[in-house]
């Protein structure tokens, strides 16, 4: 089949391997598997009364602005066989051969990427710049390897996801050593898709599977809306990583674990200064070292959510560590008795004025609907007292920036185990016995 022209694209019908009856109940997961209105919940599920007041409708994505998608059909018995070839394409469409096509039709090109599951192995290292598997061909337009113009890459809809991947390591396959996916610009969504293995080899590296937006190119507005949809990232430096200011990112129904590295300097998702970050349906786990979720956003919001140390060691489930707007709203937040931090949630207290990132102007903190587990001990730390929130926006311009100043957190329903009302540093209520914890990823999962 060749390439055609296609109309902005709807959002695509559930994938059979999306387990969309799980997405429904992600609504109520937080709640009802933790404790707190879980016989609520199960009344209201048979009909026999309403729940307490649980997290609200969830808000439509950022969605891209509308485009004429030309569509590509990537895979087994496609017009294109590889990622990099489909890649090598959008860089004749860019001219950057023949000479540079200009910014203004580089904003309005827009490339759909429809990519059909393989054999076991058929995407390793098929990184749609340069490929060991592919040869020499040159894919994505070689700017520091960033995709140009608006992009949609998804999982061929009805099909399990494509799993994406190196052979262990993205040293040598990785264009500029920074992302499978660099965003550029422009706005991008990724959907059904599966990540493996974006990370360098010595353990030092801080490569990602997704690179948000931090090359501006050619004085193009850097204002796109980024969304990762029904996707799982394991076995990388970063999952996610990346962003700038005039950004919108939102991450739904997706599946984060075994991430990071030694160094403590990667995590399972890192969002850098973008406008907002929101996060809903979503399960990080296990991650090494750094951060469950790590978000210097000006406005953070993660609901019906569970982050959850498990066999990790994590330092934190969430870090807000330049402030700003954080909501929280039905989340579940664990943390591992290996972790190196004592906090689960941190706010604040990491200066970062010299790096361009200071203390968010507008900052508040409102978190309702939560639940803290936190171990008896930690191993490597036995003698740490375990903090639920830490709250640094009061310590100071030196450890939290300039401008910072204390920010009150307005909490409602909190509930906490192995935690007490000095520690859990929320208004909450203590539990005695540990609630029961859905580990089930919000997807389906590699093999």
């Amino acid at each position: 089949m060749t390439s055609h022209r296609h109309p902005d694209p709807a959002r695509p019908q559930a994938s059979q391997g999306a387990q969309p009856s799980r997405r429904v109940a992600m609504a109520g997961l937080a709640l009802s598997v933790c404790g707190f209105g879980a016989a609520a919940v199960a009344k209201k599920l048979d009909g026999a009364a309403e729940a307490p007041a649980a997290a609200p409708a969830r808000p439509a994505p950022p969605q891209p602005k509308k485009s004429d998608y030309e569509v590509l059909e990537v895979g087994p018995n496609k017009k294109f066989k590889s990622l990099t070839q489909a890649g090598s394409f959008m860089n004749s469409q860019a001219r950057w051969n023949n000479g540079y096509a200009g910014a203004d039709k580089i904003s309005r090109m827009a490339f759909r990427i429809v990519i059909s599951p393989g054999p076991a192995g058929y995407y390793v290292n098929d990184t749609g710049s340069r490929s060991r598997r592919w040869g020499d061909v040159n894919g994505w337009p070689p700017f520091d390897g960033n995709l140009l113009g608006p992009v949609l890459i998804e999982g061929e809809p009805g099909k399990p996801a494509p799993v994406l991947e190196t052979d262990g390591y993205g040293d040598g396959a990785l264009y500029y050593g920074k992302g499978l996916f660099m965003t550029g610009n422009f706005d991008a969504t990724f959907r059904h898709l599966a990540f493996r293995g974006f990370r360098r080899k010595d353990g030092q590296g801080n490569y990602a599977a997704i690179r948000m937006g931090d090359t501006p190119f050619d004085n193009i507005p850097n204002n796109a809306n980024i969304l990762i949809e029904d996707c799982e990232f394991t076995r990388c430096d970063n999952g996610v990583m990346g962003g700038v200011k005039g950004q919108r990112v939102a991450i739904r129904d997706s599946y984060f674990h075994r991430n990071g590295n030694q160094t403590g300097l990667s995590h399972n998702i890192y969002v850098l200064q973008v406008d907002e970050l929101s996060v809903d349906g979503l399960l990080s786990t296990e991650v090494t070292i750094g951060h469950l979720l790590k978000s210097r956003a000006a406005r953070t919001v993660v609901r019906n959510s569970r982050l959850l140390g498990g066999d990790g060691s994590e330092s934190a489930c969430l870090d807000a560590p330049n402030g700003g707007a954080l909501v929280m709203d039905g989340v579940v937040c664990e943390k591992s008795v290996d972790s190196d931090a004592e906090w689960l949630i941190h706010y604040a207290g990491e200066n970062q004025d010299g790096n361009g990132m200071p203390f968010h102007r507008l900052s508040s903190v409102n978190i309702r609907n939560a639940v803290l587990l936190a171990p008896p001990a930690l191993v490597r730390h036995p003698n740490t007292r375990v903090v639920g929130f830490a709250n640094q926006s009061g310590a100071g311009s030196l450890a939290s920036g300039a401008g910072s100043r204390l920010i009150t957190p307005q909490a409602e329903n909190v509930e906490v185990y192995n935690l007490n009302h000095q520690t859990a540093g929320l208004p909450c209520r203590v539990l005695t016995q540990r609630p029961p914890v859905d580990r089930r990823p919000p997807i389906a999962v590699m093999t």
